[in-house]
Parts: C-alpha cells; structure tokens; sequence
C-alpha cells in the first residue's frame, strides 16, 4: 500500500539519546577542591566509555546528552568534558546568563557581582579568567535561561552592594536564588534518563542543591551515580529515595567498569520497549481513511447521539502530517513557530518530527479503534440477527421450508467468529490502547517543550500490556530538547495567550460536548432496549389475551392459532434485539465516558480560569514556574484520562457475545 511521503518519519524509530544529568558541589567545597583530578578523571571515564559503548551499539547508535545548570564547579567540569567528547550540552539555567554568571562568581564583591549581572567583565584578571570560563561553557551549551526574574535579582544584588549587613535581605536574596537552583534542577531531572551526584556524603540539603536534587531524581524513579566526593573511586548506584537516606550501608557499590554496565543494561531495557514501536507504527498499519465495514459503533453513537442525519456519511479521512498542520493542529504549530523564533531548528523539529509521529499514531489508532469497536458491535447486532433469523421461518413457512432459514443463521454465526478471530489475531484491542496512548501524549508535546517541561521517568502512566508507548513518546519529546532561548514574561505570556490557552479552550470545549453526546447516547440506547422489551411483553400478552378470549369462546380459535407464530416470532426477535442494543449499551459504557469527559472538562475549565489570571496579572512575583504548573497540570489531565479510559476498556477484549 502506497503511503504519503510527508509520514515517512512518522514511521522511524525516535532518535536514541542517553541524556546523563549532573549534579555536584561548587567550588570551595573541602571534599570537592582536594579530590579535584581525581573526580574529574573518574567522570571523564564514565563519559567516555559510556559514549563508546553506546555509540557502537549493533541496532542503533545512540547519541551521549548531558544536562547540567552550569554551576561553577562540577557543573562546570562536566560541561567541559562533555565538550572535549563532542556531546551534547542541555543547560537549564535558574537565570539569564549573565545573572547566572554573576552569582557562580559570587566571591566577588556585591558591586562586581552587580557588574557581571550587567553584561560586564571583571576587572580583577583571575576573576576574569574565571568569568571567561564559565562563559565559554555558556556558549557551548544549548541554555534554557529563565530569565524572568533576572531584574528581581539585580534589585537584590544592588540593594546588598549598599548594605550587605542585611541579613533579612541576604535571606530574601538566598531565598530567591534557592527556588530559582530547584526549578532548573528539576527540569534537568524531567530530561535525564540517569542523574550522576558528586556529593560528599554529609553535606546538608539546600533548595535545590546536590542532595536535593538526587533525591528529586529519585522520587521520579531516574537512578543516580553518587559519586563520592571524598573517594571519587567510590561509585554507588541508587535506585530509591530509601537508598539515599542508607546510602553509606546499602547503596550497590561497583567501578567505573562495573557502573558502565549497569547504565547500559537499564537503557538498553527502554530502548527494547521502544523498539517494540517498530511492529504497531508503520506504514503496512497505516491506513489513509477508514473502512465501511467497521462503522457499526460509530454508526450507533451518529443515531443515538440525537444530532440528526443519523444515516449521513461517518467515513473518515486520517491525516497526513501535510493535513495535520492544516487541521486541528494548525494553530498550536504556528504558534510555536512563532514564539521559537530564536530557536528555529527546534520550531522545525517539532512541526516535522513531533507532529509527523503524532499523524501517524493518531491515524493507526483511529482506524484500530474502529476496527475494534466496530468489530464488537457488529457482533452484538450480528448476533440477534442469527437468532431472529433463524426463528424467522415460523410465521413465514413450515418446518420443511425452514433450512434456508438456518442457512443464514449459520451464515451470521460464521461471520461472527471470523470478526473474533480477525480481531484477536490482528490484536485489534491491544494495539488500538498503545497506540491511542503515543498519540494522545504527542498531541500536546509542542506546548510541553516550549516552557521546558517532560514529564519524568517515575511519573508516567502505567499498563500491565506493554511500557513502549510512554517510553516511546518520552524518547520522541526527549528528542526535541529543550528551547535554546531566553525566558522572560513576555515570552511566557505568549506561550500562554498563543500555545497553552488555545489548546486548553478547545480540549475543554471538545470533552464538554464529547459528554453530553456520549450521555445522550446512553439514554437512547437505554430507552430503546427498554422499548423493545416492553414490545416483546405486549407480543407476548397480545397471544394470552388472544388464547383467553377463544377459551371463554368470545373468539373462534382458529384467531390464537393463526397468529401464534408470529406471536411467537416478536416474542423471540423483541427481546434479542433488545438484549444485543443492552449489550452495546454495556460495551460502550457511554454513561461512564461521559462521566470521564465531564471530569475533564471541569479540570480544564479550572485551568482555564487559571490561565485567564496569569494573564491578567502584572506581579514581577507571577514567575516561571507558575507558568510551567499550569502546563503540568494540564498534562496531569491528560494523563489521568489515559489512566481511567484503561481501566474500562482495558479488559474489554473483542469476543463472540454470549
């Protein structure tokens, strides 16, 4: 089958990147300044052997990431090793970069520090030599600065350089800078696939800090490398916050060697679930519209839904990545464009790889969803037919006429067990929940990436059938990166009036009504079975008034006798049809996906609301991260509709209806 060009990338394999975050102490630091060459040597190993052997990986070779904030000190080291083994630098700063500068030389003094904020070079040579160092690492690294509260900074740092004696000031100010240090540890957390921490083992959790942010990683189930700052041939492996609180007697201590495997064989065991991508995303899966033959459960939500033209066209055309940007799509990928004008290359990256696989998933998905639901439908429906047919001869024929009759019953019965067969052979239920999870995933990454956001390792919604579509989707948005560009209100504001509320609005809108029509349809299909009951009950009592009334001789019998097939016929056909509309009813569950989209919609409007306030707002105060809340928030509900939507139709597998 010929499929469109423009989905071809919709079909390959995610780029394999091992992002590695880094954590450790600063400079000044006791453990870190005496056992500096040591730790150096002892990352540079891990690095490069890790690289290697990833690199020449006999499936696919895999790119070496490492995310860091840049801090002066480890930060800093790793930045420079990295850069020595051409990989890839991601660096999420608390601040724009020349503030980021400013408070990594904070040895300086207050008005130097002022200076450097500015723009400025110090005017003290080893100073500057520094500066120029951390400022090389700078440009070298693609920087995601958070640059929003930058003029709240100088404020503190100006106000200090008059009286550093203030000590609720040096609060506010460290305060400051604390929540600023955990924002951009947390979002190299969400890009890293394993945290290395050089920790000495004793020092105290600071926002933000070294064991702060390990034991972040940890709570989000991305495993740390401690390396120990006082031993740097001491390398531990900890896989749970309990493992840091024990971490001296328990953590699985191993060499460089020894640690090198272990980080491969825990990325190789995702990369095999995402090559499991390879049997449910590809072209032969691919269908460009849907067929006729499996309309049967959206042709019953077109009639119950009480919309009108009940018997109108319900054929679908599935989009390529061409007619995605043109479709519902359209605004949030123009919108990104736009607000990523200082990072085209990622603009491009999400319009074509983002977009392409979300086509492709949505497509695939759509089309085994019909397959599916349509199947089981029309094994309901097939299955009354089989009955009333076969029960059909009696007001029409006598029993010797009766085998054309059963012909057909056995006809519809044999269609029936070829629909379950196709459709557990194909794996029409499994396939349609996996790939229904990539694409719903991937239709808001773009909003995702542009604030900075992945969801986590740890954090991800879980299935007992397969972990491929939530480690195939964390790999297609892990791919993009993060935006190389500055932060400020106004970006985020665009982000929020151009990207999140758009999207927020009709999600919001498309559940309110997805509930309404899904109530609607329950109700009538309620109704229906009810009716054709309460006819096969007036059939059936229509015969006994009819056998009465000869008995007590007000009718001649031969009148019950005339009709007693027929009678019989209804009382038979009602029923059954009656019971397969029950069935459909049940399948469906209308009633509580209605519930679920109501649930939703509720959620959204909320953050709606939220999104309305942010803004309106003019606080200096209003900052990043309660932009990014929002869009975790928003993800929160999309995640959670995937979660409650499992476990209705998780066990719904296609069968023969008895």
């Amino acid at each position: 089958m010929e499929v469109d060009n423009s989905l071809a990338l919709g079909f390959a394999a995610p780029p394999r990147i091992l992002s590695i975050g880094v954590t450790g102490h600063r400079e000044g630091n006791p453990a870190f300044s005496d056992n500096r060459a040591a730790i150096e040597q002892a990352v540079a190993a891990l690095f490069a052997r890790v690289k290697d052997k990833i690199a020449s990986a006999q499936e696919q070779a895999a790119e070496l990431r490492v995310v860091t904030n840049l801090a002066n000190g480890c930060d800093l080291m790793a930045t420079q090793i990295a850069a020595k083994l051409d990989a890839t630098v991601i660096a999420p700063l608390p601040f724009g970069t020349d503030v980021n500068l400013a408070l990594n030389m904070l040895g300086s003094s207050w008005p130097a520090a002022m200076l450097i904020a500015d723009g400025q070079e110090p005017e003290d040579k080893a100073e500057a030599a520094n500066w120029h160092a951390l400022k090389a690492a700078h440009a070298q690294a693609n920087c995601f600065e958070l640059c929003d509260q930058d003029e709240a900074l100088k404020h503190y740092l100006t106000r200090l350089a008059g009286d550093a004696q203030d000590h609720r000031l040096l609060l506010e100010f460290e305060s400051l800078i604390g929540k600023r240090t955990k924002l951009a540890s947390r979002i190299t957390v969400e890009q890293s696939d394993i945290l290395l921490a050089v920790w000495d083992g004793t020092s105290p959790t600071a926002m933000g800090g070294t064991r702060d942010t390990m034991a972040e990683a940890l709570a989000a189930d991305v495993p740390v490398i401690w390396l120990d700052a006082r031993d740097p041939e001491r390398l531990c492996w900890l896989e749970d916050t309990g493992d840091l609180m024990v971490s001296h007697d328990h953590a699985v201590s191993t060499d460089v060697a020894g640690m090198i495997d272990k980080v491969c064989v825990n990325i190789e065991e995702s990369w095999q679930q995402v090559d499991l991508a390879k049997e449910q995303l590809n072209a032969g899966s691919w269908r460009p519209h849907s067929k006729r033959r499996f309309h049967a459960y959206r042709r019953i939500e077109k009639m119950f839904s009480g919309e009108g033209a009940p018997f109108a066209s319900i054929k679908q055309s599935y989009e390529t990545t061409d007619e995605v940007a043109k479709g519902d799509e359209q605004s949030m990928i123009a919108a990104t464009s736009d607000l990523l004008q200082a990072d085209q290359e990622l603009a491009q990256s999400l319009a074509s790889s983002v977009t392409t696989r979300f086509a492709a998933a949505d497509g695939i998905s759509t089309f085994l969803s019909d397959a599916y639901r349509g199947g089981m439908v029309a094994n309901f429906l097939l299955s009354a037919a089989a009955i009333i047919a076969g029960a059909a001869y009696l007001p029409l024929v006598d029993a010797e006429g009766k085998w054309p009759f059963a012909l057909l019953e056995l006809t519809l019965l044999l269609t029936i067990v070829a629909i379950t067969i196709a459709g557990v052979r194909g794996q029409w239920h499994r396939r349609w929940f996996q790939t229904r999870r990539v694409a719903e995933y991937l239709r808001h990454a773009p909003m995702m990436v542009t604030i900075g956001f992945s969801r986590p390792l740890g954090h991800w919604p879980s299935s007992p059938d397969a972990r491929w579509p939530e480690l195939y989707a964390r790999e297609v948005i892990k791919g993009a990166g993060l935006p190389r560009l500055k932060v400020t209100h106004g970006y985020l504001k665009k982000h929020l009036k151009d990207v999140v509320r758009p999207f927020l609005i009709g999600q919001q809108e498309y559940h309110r009504k997805k509930a309404l029509r899904l109530e609607r349809v329950h109700h009538n299909l309620d109704r229906m079975s009810e009716t054709l009951f309460i006819l096969a009950i007036i059939s059936v009592s229509a015969y006994l008034l009819l056998k009465s009334g000869a008995t007590l001789g007000v009718l001649s019998g031969s009148v019950p006798s005339s009709v007693s097939k027929l009678t019989t016929f209804l009382g038979v056909a009602f029923p059954t049809l009656g019971a397969a509309i029950a069935g459909i009813r049940y399948f469906g569950d209308f009633e509580r996906f209605a519930a679920m989209s109501d649930v939703a919609s509720t959620k959204l409007e909320r953050l709606v609301l939220r999104s309305d306030l942010l803004l309106e707002s003019s606080r200096s105060d209003v900052s990043y991260d309660d932009y990014a809340d929002l869009t975790r928030k928003i993800d929160d509900v999309v995640t959670d509709e995937i979660a409650s939507w499992l476990s209705i139709f998780g066990t719904k597998r296609i069968s023969v209806p008895v």
